[in-house]
């Protein structure tokens, strides 16, 4: 065997693999290519990584009791594998497979009358392929592989007992290594036992988190080398004192333990059984704690009192709930920063934060002395108070918690939209509705390489949720509003904002608020849309189909109205998954050729939990009639 090929980042896995790679290669004008590289193991040194190299080597299956999960059966089994007969057997027709044969050496396989006969079936397979071995026609043993310069790695490795065993011992570690940072040292025992922990604080906190789990898996000579760096490193015997004991100096972040707080805060959910943990060891913290952010409890407590207070608004007096909020946020907010917010066990400090954005904004009526100045105001950033709404109701899961965002937000949001909506009616009744004039009702024109993309109540903060995300993927948007139409609602304003619009007109008589086409006056049906855009060279473009993006296109994307109308306020929690579905939509028809995509909506919603006050309208008087428009009769 020749010297295996290394590069100065090669690990000795990147060696192993490649040794394994040699047994494959034959002289192809004297021999036919191997059936199959075996790889024996009497001392089953290597058994330690056979779950590693099946992951990257599925060729490799083992001998031994039938478990097909583990690629590993008796001979029969095996014999079916080598040939390809099985539908497990997926690697390529061109791949050796390579059969692991634990507890097995190769005079073992060659003495076939004294073998076992559940061995015996195999023992052609020495013929009919080739073994991975040294040059002297030994086995590999882990040793050999690391000392041996002729196709391994000649390493200097020291030869006693207990490095032969840490040795072993380390191996799943050593195959991680680079084969460049073990040469030039003799290596011994506690070379190899420092690979099992090169990191003491991992190994402190993964111990923390399930002692028994954790000191089973380690194995005896793991957990004392555990013990003596714990010892010299954070003046803490585990075994003496305890996972109560280690748990409170943990909280406490004093000294060495610093660091592994921080450690733990960066990826808390690694640790899943720690915050328990921490709990039965929290210490008696006093009036004024220190590093109150540790405990998990107190934190409970925190969100406790949270809820309750949230909850008292109900009925408040708005301007006095919108107070009430932005103290509660300035007592909470820094809970957003602690681990616990990280691991979802604070979703009232998150809440409370959208809330309190909200109530700066409800605190004031909307102004404007027109439509338009309203609008306006509502554009530079009163629409941000509809954005903390639903963030704030996405934030919570639990009915208690859902029930005290609910309180705050009909305390003080619910007034708001009223008090707007209000003014917006008294603006209107005297000045008119701006979306009647014939710059609100312009047709948008359309040329070769634009896609329209329909997005059914896409409304102004969820559009710049849409707007956000777009830039993250780098695309440039330029964004603009204009008034709806009436009602608002799909039937009558999805037909306004396409590119047929002039060809379709409203009617008092029209019946469901569908409007109809200019021309025949016929109602403007599905069927009857779509051919107006067909003979406008408009292509529908259904389902993901992205068309031909030489010429215009028309799709419809988005379920925000749907799901609204569905499931209520929960709607709250499908808002940010519905704008990355149309984002990955955009980019799609953007990737497939179009020049320009643009999105363009019917109408907008109002999300308010318990419901909006209603007033009925006498079904007599109406002679169409739904939950938020009717036409009346004459």
């Amino acid at each position: 065997m020749s010297e295996l090929e290394l590069t100065t980042k090669s690990t000795v896995l990147d060696a192993l693999l490649a040794s394994l790679d040699q047994a494959t290669t034959y002289n192809s004008n004297v021999l036919v290519a191997p059936a199959v590289i075996l790889w024996p193991d009497k001392e089953e040194q290597w058994a330690a990584i056979m779950p590693r190299l099946r992951e990257l080597r599925p060729e490799l299956i083992t001998f031994g009791d039938y478990e097909p999960d583990k690629r590993q059966g008796p001979a029969p089994w095996v014999k079916c594998m080598v040939a390809r007969k099985l539908d497990v057997a997926d690697w390529a027709a061109e791949t050796t497979p390579i059969l692991y044969l634990p507890g097995i050496s190769r005079s073992d396989l060659r003495a076939v009358e004294s073998c076992p006969p559940e061995l015996q079936p195999l023992a052609d397979l020495q013929y009919r392929g080739s073994i991975w071995s040294q040059v002297n026609a030994r086995d590999w043993s882990v040793f050999s592989f690391l000392v041996t310069g002729n196709g391994g790695l000649g390493l200097d490795v020291s030869r006693d007992s207990q490095t032969q065993a840490a040795m072993t011992r380390a191996l799943p570690q050593i195959l991680d290594t680079p084969v460049s940072q073990l040469r030039g040292n003799r290596l011994e025992a506690k070379d190899f036992d420092q690979l099992l922990t090169t990191d003491p604080v991992r190994d402190l906190l993964r111990w923390l988190n399930d002692p028994p789990g954790t000191r089973a898996q380690w194995g005896s000579a793991t957990w004392q080398a555990f013990r003596s760096i714990c010892k010299g490193d954070f003046s803490f015997d585990p075994q003496d004192e305890g996972e109560l004991i280690g748990a409170e100096r943990l909280g406490g972040r004093e000294g060495a333990w610093s660091k592994v707080w921080s450690r733990f805060s960066e990826s808390p959910g690694h640790y899943p059984k720690l915050p328990a943990l921490l709990d039965k060891a929290q210490p008696e913290l006093g009036l004024f704690p220190k590093n109150k952010s540790s405990w998990p409890s107190l934190n409970a407590n925190e969100e406790k009192s949270l809820r309750e207070s949230l909850g008292r608004l109900d009925n408040a007096v708005p301007h006095k709930a919108c107070a009430s909020i932005v103290e509660l946020d300035a007592r909470h907010a820094e809970r957003r920063r602690w681990v616990w917010n990280e691991l979802g066990q604070s979703p009232l400090a998150d809440a409370v934060g959208h809330l309190a954005a909200l109530a700066q904004i409800a605190s004031e009526t909307l102004g404007g002395d027109s439509p338009e100045a309203m609008a306006e105001l509502y554009g530079k950033g009163a629409w941000r108070a509809d954005a903390a709404s639903w963030q704030a109701l996405a934030a919570v899961t639990t009915v208690e918690d859902v029930a005290a965002v609910t309180a705050a937000l009909r305390s003080s949001y619910l007034p708001w939209i009223e008090r707007s909506a209000e003014r917006l009616q008294k603006l209107v009744k005297e000045s008119g509705f701006p979306g009647e004039l014939p710059a609100a009702r312009k047709t948008i024109k359309m040329k070769a390489g634009d896609c329209m993309l329909f997005a059914d109540g896409l409304r102004l903060d969820v559009g710049h949720e849409l707007v956000t995300a777009l830039h993250a993927k780098g695309l440039e948007v330029q964004q603009s509003t204009r008034w709806i139409g009436l009602p608002s609602v799909t039937a009558t304003c999805k037909p306004s904002v396409s590119p047929v619009a002039d060809l379709i007109g409203g009617r008092a008589e029209d019946e469901d608020f569908v409007p109809s086409t200019a021309d025949e006056q016929k109602p403007l049906t599905t069927h009857r849309f779509r051919k107006l855009l067909e003979e406008r060279e408009v292509q529908v473009l259904g389902g993901e189909n992205t068309g031909d993006p030489r010429g215009k296109g028309w799709c419809e994307h988005g379920d925000l109205d749907h799901a609204g109308h569905d499931e209520g306020a929960k709607l709250a929690r499908r808002v940010g998954e519905q704008v990355r579905e149309m984002c990955e939509r955009i980019n799609g028809l953007l990737g497939a050729g179009w020049k320009q995509v643009r999105v363009v909506t019917d109408h907008g919603w109002l999300l308010m939990p318990g419901g909006l006050p209603k007033v009925e309208l006498p079904k007599y008087l109406a002679e169409t009639r739904w939950g938020r428009c009717a036409v009346l009769k004459q």
